[in-house]
């Protein structure tokens, strides 16, 4: 007969597997949690992505109207009353003055944009690699069949009806939150347990006071941005400079992917005058990226929270990929809100550190101090 092996080896064999197969149980559903979360976050997105933008234009509301109601004599309500009234005056006065020379040049940058593409084509056709690219563009039918135009401008028709609807109810959940945001902030707090509400509060008011700084910060940006475009352009001589840089400070507002978009046209533009003409707007794109990512960013935005750069675009590229382009648009807000909850609720609550806010330079706890 064969040697048997002991019973306590059978026993460890048999709860090692026991160990193993608990783990992949765990794994597996670890997966399906994450799989349902995203399958959730794709179905919902777009109400939550409205609401958001609804809360941002709210704080944008609700910080202006706080500033000059503490600098007037005006109440709060008051105060409010006359942001919105001031702001959608210089909107209608901007869309008086701008709108018909901004129509034109839109129009103009229609009609040549398929030109600078023709012109950028027969550049890359000199190289070799680009050859057969150029070849298989070539082939592509511009002129589509009746019913397929048919259906674009339905599916058009249907978007641009979708977009105003969404404006509609981004600018009224904005109004109306930034009407009373105490009955909001209450009603938020009565789903807390009473023992973390003071808590629950406090995390709410920096998630506000975040978003505050932060959009403030963004539209700066943006502002300087379109104008130092503006001049830079108009230097260079580029037709359509206006409407490029409104483009470019538009796009600021999405970090990193943003500035490579906006920098496409004019430098599709700026090759109907020649490669150096093209190589002149790129410099300028970069020296302006340059000049807001390295030195207006860190000035107007240093008391907000600091987002690795990294994990922005994560962030960028797996909301567009889950959502499309409004995922893109809001994803650097939402996650500066997610880093505040982190470090707020979970850091600091569920593990107590509460050296998270002091800076990188500070030590880490649990770890020896590393000289």
């Amino acid at each position: 007969m064969g040697e048997q092996r002991p019973s306590s080896e059978f026993d460890g064999l048999g709860q090692a597997r026991a160990i193993a197969s608990s783990r992949a149980m765990v794994a597996i559903a670890a997966v399906a949690v994450i799989g349902l979360l995203l399958w959730m976050l794709r179905a919902v997105f777009d109400v939550v992505a409205l609401v958001f933008a609804g809360i941002l234009l709210a704080v944008f509301l609700r910080g202006i109207g706080d500033w000059l109601s503490r600098h007037t004599p005006l109440s709060r309500g008051w105060a409010l009353a006359v942001t919105v009234v001031a702001l959608a005056a210089v909107l209608a006065a901007g869309v008086w003055l701008i709108a018909p020379s901004l129509a034109a040049q839109v129009d103009e940058l229609a009609q040549r944009l398929p030109q600078a593409a023709r012109r950028a084509a027969e550049h890359a056709g000199r190289y070799a690699w680009s050859r057969e690219l150029a070849e298989r563009l070539s082939d592509v039918r511009l002129l589509p069949h009746a019913r397929q135009a048919l259906q674009g401008a339905t599916r058009l028709l249907s978007t641009m009806l979708g977009a105003l609807a969404g404006a509609v109810v981004v600018l009224f959940v904005g109004l109306f939150l930034a009407a009373e945001p105490a009955a909001y902030h209450k009603g938020l707090l009565r789903l807390v347990p009473i023992a973390r509400r003071a808590r629950a509060s406090s995390v709410l008011d920096d998630m506000g006071h975040l978003l505050h700084r932060w959009l403030l910060g963004r539209l700066i940006s943006m502002a300087i941005v379109g104008v130092m475009t503006w001049i830079g352009l108009a230097l260079l001589g580029i037709r359509l400079a206006l409407t490029l840089a409104i483009l470019a400070a538009m796009l600021t507002f999405v970090p990193y992917i943003g500035p490579v978009l906006s920098a496409v046209p004019a430098v599709l533009l700026g090759l109907l005058h020649g490669p150096a003409m093209a190589g002149y707007v790129i410099a300028l794109y970069l020296g302006v990226q340059l000049v807001e990512s390295y030195l207006l960013t860190p000035l107007i935005q240093r008391s907000a929270v600091s987002l690795p750069p990294a994990l922005t675009l994560v962030t960028q590229v797996l909301l567009g990929t889950l959502t499309g382009g409004l995922g893109v648009v809001l994803a650097t807000p939402i996650l500066a809100v997610l880093v505040v909850l982190a470090k707020r609720v979970y850091v600091e609550g569920v593990l107590g550190d509460t050296t998270v806010n002091q800076g990188e330079d500070a030590p880490v706890p649990g770890l020896p101090e590393q000289r």
